[in-house]
């Protein structure tokens, strides 16, 4: 495990790569009581159009943070109960270009990073659940219609662009989450919850190889799909439209 130091804020950072592809970052800070824990995905909003295995796939709007909803669902048992036993704070948010879990606790660390690896790469979606939560995400979007901020921001990302995906709200429209289906979670899911598509970082009074096991144990080495997304898209200097109404 590489251990770089940063003398300008005087951190320590322990980095490695796991063999199942993962990036693990461990910030120690002896003494603390509180850790924090984030699992990224290299997977949000922007990332719609892709190839997996030489196969063109596209999803609708809004997919990454359905997704991010659904993985807080395991067959017959309640995620957040489990977390709250332990004493750990469980949270997500879906960016334009990352999805990110997470947990902060003082006690329990251990089981709570185990858990928050296991609902993440454990897939579990059915005609039922997933329609039971299409309900919540349209309520989620009619709220964001509410929230001047939000609005502005996104028309103004309308304004600007004409291709980039970035024009196009994270949570996507009433309309397209009425599209997306088990299946379609399970492909992105596939596609993009892979290790090497994923960063965990640890800030506390942890040991970081214990990190590392706990990682390598949990996430077990599999033959990974080849994923290629756009990265860039063609855009002219001026605004696409002047003025929203």
């Amino acid at each position: 495990m590489e251990k770089l130091y940063y003398p300008q804020v005087r951190e320590t950072v322990y980095r490695t790569k796991l063999q199942n592809g993962l990036t693990v970052l461990v910030v120690p800070k002896p003494g603390f009581q509180k850790k924090l824990c984030y699992l990224a995905v290299d997977y949000g909003s922007i990332h719609r159009t892709c190839t997996v295995d030489g196969k063109p796939f596209e999803a609708p709007m809004g997919v990454a943070h359905y997704l991010e909803h659904k993985l807080f669902d395991m067959p017959g048992r309640d995620v957040a109960a489990e977390f709250a036993e332990l004493g750990g704070f469980p949270n997500a948010f879906t960016g334009y270009d990352m999805t990110a879990y997470h947990f902060n606790c003082t006690d329990h660390f251990e089981q709570c990073l185990q858990l928050l690896i296991e609902f993440v790469s454990t897939p579990y979606f059915t005609e039922e659940t997933v329609e039971k939560e299409r309900g919540i995400i349209i309520q989620e979007i009619l709220m964001n219609r509410d929230s001047p901020d939000t609005v502005i921001f996104e028309q103004q990302a309308e304004c600007m662009y004409k291709n980039h995906p970035v024009r196009e709200p994270i949570l996507g429209t009433e309309e397209s989450v009425k599209q997306i289906t088990p299946e379609i979670l399970h492909q992105c899911h596939r596609a993009f919850y892979h290790p090497g598509n994923m960063l965990l970082c640890v800030v506390g009074d942890v040991d970081a190889q214990e990190v590392a096991a706990i990682a390598t144990r949990m996430l077990p080495v599999t033959e990974a799909p080849q994923v290629e997304c756009p990265r860039h898209w063609p855009e002219k200097m001026e605004v696409e439209e002047p003025v929203v109404r």
